[in-house]
């Protein structure tokens, strides 16, 4: 039987929305390990302005860590159990 969605129920707004496209791009790329200088050298940015990109991703998400940042974007972006794999 399909579950009905109740209409009552709060919206949770994906936090990754509200980062303009550069910060959740920088996110990403953290995500995949990548250094600051890596990052700038893939997106064609300086150190400072991926630093900068990372910063305000993070103070928006309410993130005080480098790590932290990561593991949400990958928590926030891996599939869901209700999603059908490939």
């Amino acid at each position: 039987m399909n579950q009905v969605r109740n209409p009552a129920a709060p919206v949770v707004p994906n936090k990754l929305d509200l980062l303009s496209a550069q910060e959740r791009r920088v996110v990403a790329l953290v995500a995949e390990g990548k250094t600051n200088k890596e990052i700038g050298l893939e997106m064609g940015l300086s150190d400072k302005t991926v630093k900068n990109y990372l910063s305000n991703a993070m103070e928006k998400l309410n993130l005080n860590r480098r790590a932290r940042a990561a593991a949400f974007f990958i928590t926030q972006t891996r599939p869901t159990s209700d999603t059908p794999a490939p």
